[in-house]
């Protein structure tokens, strides 16, 4: 029997599977590829010279070399020491070629890994130093009385100078009152509006009615007449013990007991005032005693 001799291998085989290995290198032999790029990048940045022209504060300007692996503060500390300038009163503005905006940097950014191509010496502006605040002048203030809800009063200490509109939060917190539904009048009784634009000294007003229009149904907000008869009959009963007091005690026509009465319910409440009374009723005069009975002579 005849043994068929084998093919013979094809040629270049090895080599070729060598190529395709080489090209097609695995993601992690590629990483590290790049790193070793990017390391051998850095560190001609940082070895090679850099030239710039600095900018003086005077203006002048003079060409400068120096190594990339220079930080902008030891930069900041050379360049003061060879102008004769204080570095802690100056600092650095880094500009690149074309670039209206300076570079930005740390203390401690290396030279060589900024583009420069000028360098600022600027002197600082000394900040000026915090002026201590005047002594806060206390706000101007008055007590203003808010008469509301008609037999209502209450007080708010409120800035005369400011419009009226401003000052009704607090009147409206102090009387309980919506501020969707106050009007502010100069009275109760004549129901006049004020304007909201003007402050109570440009009104001449100590004193203001603060009317709800939900809970009140007419502006005019006097006392009712049943107060007012009530009131009469009050000052009429006192009136009616001073005239029994000062019968038992003095019968003269200027009684200290009456006058002093009629002076304390004060000029608005006299007695004068009190209808259907007089301030001056007619007082009975004691009748003389009988003259002496004569005894005849004997």
């Amino acid at each position: 029997r005849r043994m068929k001799a084998r093919a013979p291998a094809p040629p270049n085989q090895a080599s070729a599977a060598s190529r395709i290995h080489s090209e097609h290198k695995s993601p992690a032999e590629t990483a590290v590829i790049s790193d070793q790029n990017l390391v051998n990048m850095k560190e001609n940045m940082i070895n090679r010279s850099v030239d710039f022209t600095v900018i003086l504060p005077s203006g002048v300007e003079r060409k400068s070399t120096v190594q990339g692996s220079k930080a902008v503060m030891d930069l900041l500390v050379d360049l003061c020491s060879q102008y004769r300038l204080n570095p802690s009163q100056h600092s650095l503005e880094l500009k690149t070629l074309g670039a209206q905006q300076p570079l930005s940097y740390k203390p401690n950014t290396l030279i060589g890994a900024l583009d420069i191509q000028t360098v600022l010496l600027k002197e600082k502006v000394p900040e000026e130093k915090t002026k201590r605040p005047l002594p806060r002048v206390p706000e101007k203030s008055v007590r203003l009385v808010v008469n509301y809800l008609k037999t209502q009063k209450a007080v708010v200490r409120v800035s005369p100078e400011v419009p009226l509109h401003s000052i009704i939060p607090a009147i409206c917190e102090k009387c309980e009152v919506s501020q969707e539904h106050v009007v502010l009048l100069r009275d109760g009784i004549t129901g006049e509006e004020l304007e909201l634009t003007k402050s109570l000294e440009e009104l001449g007003i100590k004193e203001l009615y603060a009317w709800d229009r939900k809970r009140e149904p007419s502006r005019k907000a006097s006392v009712s007449n049943d107060a007012i008869e009530k009131e009469k009959t009050r000052l009429l009963g006192l009136f009616k013990a001073d005239r029994r007091s000062s019968k038992g005690f003095s019968t003269a026509p200027n009684s200290p007991s009456v006058n002093s009465r009629s002076g304390s319910l004060g000029p608005s409440l006299s007695l004068g005032n009190i209808s259907g009374m007089t301030a001056n009723p007619e007082v009975k005069k004691r009748r003389a005693p009988p003259p002496p009975v004569s005894t005849p002579a004997l």
